[in-house]
C-alpha cells in the first residue's frame, strides 16, 4: 500500500489531484463563509428589480444569504412596536437557527409602519442626572442583540439605561439577562418608505432601492486596488472654532499616519494652527468644493443639525449634486441627520446620492463641545469620541462598516452617563452593514471551475517536466 501511494504522487495526474486538494483546503481556509440575512416586506421583495442580483452578488463573496419577509414570521398587517417585537423574535430563532452575521433590512423604519419599523426605545430613566429630556428614540440596534431582554425591569420601556438591580436605581435594562451590548448581528438598514398602497412615494423608494444595491455591488465589484486609492481621502467639516479639535485629532492620529489624504472645511477665526485648513469658513457651497477635489473616501462632519441638514455644512438639496460613482461613508456627529419619520431625512438623502454607507442620528446626540482628549474613556461615548472610534475602525483596522459601529458600541464605556447611552441607541447605519472602504472585486471558486483550474496546473506541470 506505501508503494502504491509513492506510485500515485509520481505519476502526472495523482501530482495534479494533490495540488487541487491543496488548492480547494486553501480556497476553503481563506474564505471563512459568513450567513447574511436580508429582511424586508413582501411588497419590496416582489417590486424591487435588483435584489435577486444583490442576493447572488453576497452569495459570490462567500456569504450564504437568506431573505425573509413579513409572511415568514406571521407581521402582515402589524405596526409599530407589535411589529417590532414580532420580527425581533423571528430574528432570535433565526439566528439561533443559521448563526447569522449580518442583517440588513429593507423597508420602513418609521415607527408607525409594519413590518419592519425601527424600535422605539427609552435610553433615559427617572434617575436625578437622567431626567431632563426623555425622548423616545426610534432604533435597529435593538435587532443587533436578540438575546437579552431589552425591558428587564418590565415597566413597558425598553432600552432604559441603568442597572436594574443596582442599589438606589430608580428603573433600568442592564444587567444579568438584560442589555449587555454584545451584538449578535451586525445591523444596517436601506430605508424604503411607504409600500403599495402609498404608490407616489413606495414607487420612488423602489426605485431608489435599487439605484442603492446596485450602486452598493459596483462598489464591491471594483477590480484592484488601483481602482480604489481614491477611497483613502477623506473630508472634514467642522462649525464653530470650539469644535476644531475633532478633526485636528482625526488629522493628526489616524489619517496622516495611515496614509489618507485630507481636506478640511473650518470656521478659522480666532485660533492658530500648524497646518491650516483648506477652506476657513465653513458653509455648504465651501464643503460642496472641497467634496469636488477631494472625492472622499470618508467623509465627516461636526455640527448641529436637523432633518435635512447639518448646519453650514450639507443639506439634502445640496446632496443630491455630489458624486455618486465615488461615493463615501459617512459619520454625521449632528443631531437627527437619520430622523426616521422624516422620508426626507439626510442620511437616506446621502445613500441615495453621494454615500455607500451612512451612520447619523435618529435624535438628540450629544457632545461635548469643547477641546476634550477624544481616546480617554470619558469621551468615547460623545458623538465626536464615537466618530473618532468608527473612523479609526473603518479607516485603520479595515473592517466593515457594520462591524465597526458595533464593535464600537460593544467597547466603548459609556461613564455613567445615560446620555452616552442615548448616543449608542441613536446611532444608526443606512447601508449595507458589509461594506468595507477596501472592498474589491472578489468571487469565491465555485465548483465548476475545477477542470479549468485542473487544465492550468496540468500545464504547468508539464512545462516543467518538458
Amino acid at each position: 500500500m506505501k508503494s502504491s501511494n509513492c506510485k500515485l504522487y509520481s505519476h502526472p495526474m495523482g501530482w495534479l489531484l494533490s495540488v487541487l486538494f491543496l488548492m480547494a483546503a486553501f480556497v476553503l481556509t481563506e474564505v471563512h463563509a459568513t450567513d447574511y440575512a436580508i429582511v424586508t416586506t413582501s411588497d419590496i421583495r416582489a417590486s424591487s428589480s435588483q435584489l435577486s442580483s444583490f442576493e447572488a452578488h453576497k452569495a459570490l463573496r462567500g456569504h450564504t444569504v437568506h431573505t425573509f419577509d413579513e409572511t415568514d414570521w406571521s407581521g402582515s398587517g402589524l405596526t409599530g412596536d407589535a411589529a417590532a417585537e414580532a420580527m425581533r423574535s423571528f430574528l432570535q430563532t433565526a439566528e439561533s437557527i443559521y448563526d447569522l452575521d449580518y442583517l440588513l433590512i429593507i423597508g420602513d423604519p418609521r415607527s408607525n409602519m409594519g413590518p419592519v419599523p425601527m424600535k422605539t426605545l427609552h435610553p433615559r430613566n427617572p434617575a436625578p442626572n437622567c431626567n431632563f429630556s426623555q425622548d423616545a428614540v426610534l432604533s435597529d440596534y435593538y435587532y443587533a442583540d436578540v438575546n437579552g431582554n431589552w425591558d428587564l425591569d418590565g415597566d413597558g420601556l425598553y432600552g432604559e439605561f441603568g442597572d436594574v438591580n443596582q442599589v438606589g436605581s430608580a428603573t433600568g435594562d442592564f444587567g444579568v439577562g438584560g442589555i449587555d451590548r454584545e451584538h449578535d448581528m451586525v445591523v444596517g438598514r436601506i430605508p424604503v418608505y411607504g409600500d403599495v398602497s402609498q404608490a407616489n412615494i413606495f414607487d420612488q423608494s423602489i426605485q431608489d432601492l435599487d439605484h442603492i444595491l446596485q450602486k452598493t455591488m459596483n462598489y464591491q465589484n471594483a477590480q484592484d486596488e488601483d481602482d480604489i486609492a481614491w477611497r483613502k481621502s477623506a473630508l472634514i467639516a467642522i462649525e464653530g472654532a470650539n469644535r476644531l479639535f475633532y478633526g485636528e485629532q482625526l488629522k493628526d492620529n489616524l489619517l496622516a499616519p495611515n496614509g489618507f489624504s485630507d481636506y478640511r472645511v473650518y470656521d478659522y477665526q480666532g485660533v492658530t494652527l500648524s497646518d491650516p485648513p483648506d477652506a476657513t469658513t465653513t458653509s455648504v457651497s465651501n464643503v460642496l468644493t472641497g467634496w469636488d477635489i477631494s472625492t472622499p473616501g470618508i467623509a465627516t462632519w461636526f455640527t448641529h443639525g436637523g432633518g435635512t441638514g447639518a448646519v453650514a455644512v450639507m443639506t439634502t438639496t445640496a446632496a443630491a449634486t455630489l458624486d455618486d460613482d465615488s461615493p463615501t461613508i459617512t459619520w454625521q456627529a449632528s443631531c437627527l441627520n437619520s430622523q426616521p419619520a422624516n422620508s426626507n431625512n439626510l442620511s437616506y438623502r446621502l445613500l441615495v446620492n453621494g454615500a455607500i454607507a451612512t451612520v447619523g442620528f435618529t435624535e438628540i446626540s450629544h457632545g461635548p463641545g469643547s477641546e476634550v482628549d477624544l481616546t480617554t474613556d470619558s469621551h468615547l461615548s460623545g458623538i465626536p469620541g464615537m466618530g473618532y472610534g468608527f473612523i479609526s475602525r473603518v479607516g485603520v483596522d479595515e473592517l466593515t462598516v457594520g462591524d465597526a459601529l458595533m464593535e464600537l458600541k460593544r467597547d466603548s464605556t459609556l461613564y455613567n452617563r445615560c446620555w452616552y447611552w442615548q448616543n449608542h441607541v441613536g446611532a444608526n447605519l443606512y447601508g449595507d452593514p458589509d461594506i468595507s472602504l477596501f472592498d474589491t472585486h472578489m468571487v469565491i471558486p465555485e465548483p465548476a471551475t475545477l477542470p479549468l483550474l485542473a487544465f492550468s496546473v496540468l500545464m504547468a506541470y508539464r512545462r516543467r517536466r518538458s
